[in-house]
């Protein structure tokens, strides 16, 4: 009998030991510390170290992403063919999975000095260096992600595993804003990278064996995908008509972090005229706010819906980040006090939605599909790629026609505004309008249904 199961087979909640959680929970920061330098360190690394075409990287971003949301889904079913392999199956094919993710990232930010000059071979070796550090992150992180899914099959316990996996990563997002800053101060920007992904190693060996040792079980039993079409199996999931909404809303709204994320350390040189340490700051606080946020979200969750709270932290950061069109040069500080709200919202965006997916993973509504969690999370790890791709190449772009380009001495500070501030607000707004009119969570009505029925009176 598996555990989570009574003795007639009818599942009951699991309530998952703190040791447990927090062992499960560490692998999440040294995988947000890979996925930052991704998005935040790489364009401004080869954009103006490297000296590659903004267009270009934009091509390449978009490629790259086009790629790895392809294999996402393969992984997924690679992933639940492991969980064959007894309950913590899973977690064998995340530690298959870690060497590739070292390799790439190492790649990525250790580019050999015979490329430097050269257009061609540096895209190409950014090209290669990406597809590898993609498939090593997605192989690592669906399968623990879709492993943190089956820990509990209880409601609040979900959002207990997404609460505090998202802290280690929050946490991960500081140091990994901490020490590219601090190593290129000092060591400069090639040797300062070349050694971020040196030292990237020991530190995801270090909080990976916690995960890959403690872990507790997954309640689910194996996973069998009886369709013998692969795409059948890949795409299953879009018939629970809730997971289409919450990616759907996922998408939108992470577009958003994409775009802002991308040219934010431009902005804080060009428009606000701070040098990289302040940029280092304003992460700090922003990442240290949305870590220390993150259990107020899971609180108000509780007190009404988890799309609720999610809805109040995507408007939070909407107004927080439109008070941004009124800062400018000298006005640091203002800035910073804004990052803490907008750090705030970055706490809901991360600690809620994963808890939601698990949710509607085991709702009537998957059908055939119901407990796939690999599969699942293959589409949501594409959905995550596709929202960062969608903001990363199309603010590149954007910034060079409206007049910001590095490569042609050209800083337009217009176009640093319109694509850190007014596309993500922009965006931001669609995002509040999917979730207050669309239901998404079983057995919860829409946002706006949830506030009208804790409006009536008893």
């Amino acid at each position: 009998m598996l555990a989570g199961q009574t003795g007639n087979g009818v599942a009951a909640p699991v309530k998952i030991k703190t040791s447990s959680l927090v062992a499960y929970a560490t692998l999440q920061l040294p995988l947000a510390m890979t996925a930052l330098p991704v998005v935040l360190n790489v364009s401004k690394f080869y954009g103006e170290t490297v000296q590659l075409s903004l267009y270009v990287m934009g091509l390449i971003f978009i490629f790259a992403r086009v790629i790895d949301a392809v294999q996402d889904p393969l992984i997924g079913m690679i992933s639940d063919h492991f969980t064959r392999r007894g309950p913590r199956g899973r977690l064998i094919f995340v530690a298959m999975m870690l060497p590739v993710l070292c390799a790439g990232f190492y790649m990525l930010f250790v580019p050999p000095a015979a490329v430097f000059g050269h257009q061609a071979y540096i895209a190409t070796w950014l090209m290669a260096a990406l597809l590898l550090v993609h498939i090593g992150y997605s192989g690592v992180s669906i399968s623990y992600h879709s492993h943190g899914a089956e820990l509990s099959n209880d409601y609040n316990e979900r959002t207990r595993v997404t609460v505090a996996r998202e802290v280690f990563g929050l946490l991960g997002m500081t140091f990994a804003v901490v020490t590219p800053i601090t190593l290129t101060s000092y060591f400069g920007q090639i040797g300062g990278y070349a050694i971020l992904g040196l030292v990237f190693i020991p530190i995801i060996i270090a909080f990976a064996v916690p995960t890959l040792i403690w872990s507790g079980p997954s309640v689910h039993g194996p996973v069998v995908h009886g369709e013998r079409n692969v795409f059948i199996t890949f795409f299953a999931p879009l018939k629970n008509r809730l997971f289409r909404r919450l990616l759907l809303l996922f998408i939108v709204n992470g577009s958003a972090l994409g775009v802002a994320v991308t040219v934010m350390l431009f902005y804080v040189e060009h428009v606000l005229l701070e040098k990289e340490k302040q940029a280092g700051i304003i992460l700090l606080v922003y990442f240290i706010s949305g870590a220390l946020s993150v259990p107020l979200w899971l609180m108000l969750s509780k007190r009404m819906s988890k799309t609720s709270a999610w809805f109040v932290g995507i408007i939070l950061t909407a107004v927080a980040m439109s008070c941004a069109m009124f800062i400018g040069p000298g006005d640091f500080k203002l800035f910073v006090a804004i990052s803490i709200l907008t750090g705030i919202g970055l706490g809901a965006d991360y600690g809620l939605p994963p808890s939601i997916l698990a949710d509607v993973i085991n709702a009537e509504e998957g059908g055939d599909s119901k407990g796939k969690t690999g599969s699942y999370f293959g589409l949501w790890a594409l959905a995550t790629k596709l929202a960062t791709a969608i903001g990363a190449a199309g603010s590149l772009p954007v910034a060079a026609f409206l007049g910001f380009n590095p490569r042609k001495m050209e800083y337009g500070t217009t176009a640093l505004i319109v694509v850190y501030i007014v596309l993500p607000v922009i965006v931001k707004i669609c995002a509040a309008m999917i979730v207050w009119f669309v239901r998404i969570e079983p057995e919860r009505g829409a946002v706006r249904q949830e506030f009208f029925r804790r409006r009536a009176p008893t």
